[in-house]
């Protein structure tokens, strides 16, 4: 994932549009994903117990640059449980979930790609 963010947020109440940019192993070249065969998948989990609160398939959006879109739902969004801290603290953001992109791609084998930390807001 290249993006020039420090956090992965989901924002509640809109629909929210991801784009990844999958690549090959050893290479900063993104892999070709060939549409008729590799498959991308997800997993939402939640970190306080580990139960699986969303899952789905991602959409090829660009297979020569290797580009996946995740579009949550703005349902799917609002299902979803957000943690801030407390007032002395700004009401910052806690993480509640984990990501996990599960791929299978000719080019590149099976793999599995992770953001250890999910915030909802």
């Amino acid at each position: 994932m290249s993006c020039g963010v420090d956090r992965f947020i989901i924002t509640k109440e809109v629909e929210n549009t991801f784009v990844f940019t999958i690549k090959a192993d050893g290479s900063t070249l993104p892999l070709q994903i060939v549409e008729a065969s590799d498959s991308f998948s997800y997993k939402i989990i939640k970190l306080e117990d580990d139960s699986v609160d969303l899952d789905g398939s991602f959409t090829i959006t660009n297979a020569l640059n290797g580009e996946i879109t995740l579009v949550l739902s703005v349902e799917e969004v609002n299902s979803l449980e957000s943690d801030k801290g407390s007032k002395p603290d700004r009401y910052y953001l806690r993480p509640t979930y984990r990501l996990v992109l599960i791929c299978d791609t000719v080019n590149n084998g099976k793999f599995i790609a992770k953001v250890y930390e999910v915030y909802v807001q």
